[in-house]
């Protein structure tokens, strides 16, 4: 996962300074202490959207995402990230709640694994700091529709303690149809003063079919024979 992390960090300086489709389907969108959603930035499906947001003492700055909608057949991506996120309130805690994700994807269908991951770092900790993430598949091809039809199970990595933190999870989706919609769904907590960053992936791959694995055995099989019988072969002509 981490190479796609640093591919949406690379790609972002290149699309930062582009327009942004106000109808767009690509859409990242924050919530200040359980205030209602207001956009960062929206982009059409299958590009890459930045901006920066503040609220409730709160200042997010370089957040974006991009997609890969509508897909392929080998994978559907979504990623995002903010480049720091600052409590900059005198005393107290303050909480950000992110959706970003993007809508109209039409690959990978049928069986397929959901994989979540998010990692970044600490620059300033405290005890008082959380976070939950987890992504969402909806079937409905909603606009930052989380919880979705399918979920994976959120993660909670350590942010209290400078330093670097890392986390994943995954979820066996036995039928996905198109089109569907991919969201990620961000809850940090921050002490006053405290600073951190994330960058984070959400892929849909295929999982391959029971059919598709029975070949597969059954040619290992043959060769695991045909090995065999070349060694007894070999070994009967040294003896005669």
């Amino acid at each position: 996962m981490r190479r796609y992390v640093l591919a949406f960090s690379l790609v972002g300086v290149t699309f930062a300074a582009l327009a942004h489709d106000a109808a767009a389907d690509l859409i990242a969108e924050v919530s200040f202490n359980g205030g209602a959603f207001v956009s960062i930035c929206t982009a059409p499906s299958g590009t890459f959207c930045i901006g920066n947001a503040s609220g409730g003492g709160l200042v997010l700055t370089m957040t974006g995402g991009q997609s890969n909608s509508p897909g392929t057949p080998t994978l559907a991506l979504l990623l995002s990230s903010t480049l720091s996120l600052m409590n900059t309130n005198a005393s107290g805690t303050a909480t950000a709640h992110l959706l970003i994700g993007d809508t109209g994807f039409r690959a990978p269908t049928g069986s397929v694994s959901l994989l979540s991951h998010i990692g970044g770092s600490v620059a300033v900790g405290d005890s008082l700091n959380a976070m939950s993430f987890f992504s969402s598949i909806d079937q409905g091809n909603g606009q930052n529709v989380s919880p979705g039809t399918f979920n994976t199970a959120a993660v909670t990595p350590n942010i209290t303690a400078a330093g670097s933190y890392d986390a994943s999870n995954s979820a066996a989706i036995p039928s996905v149809s198109a089109p569907y919609s991919m969201t990620e769904n961000l809850t940090i907590t921050l002490s006053a003063g405290s600073i951190v960053n994330y960058s984070s992936s959400t892929t849909l791959s295929p999982v391959p079919e029971p059919v598709s694995l029975l070949l597969v055995g059954t040619s290992l099989i043959g060769l695991g024979i045909s090995f065999r019988r070349k060694r007894a072969a070999n070994a009967q002509r040294r003896m005669t």
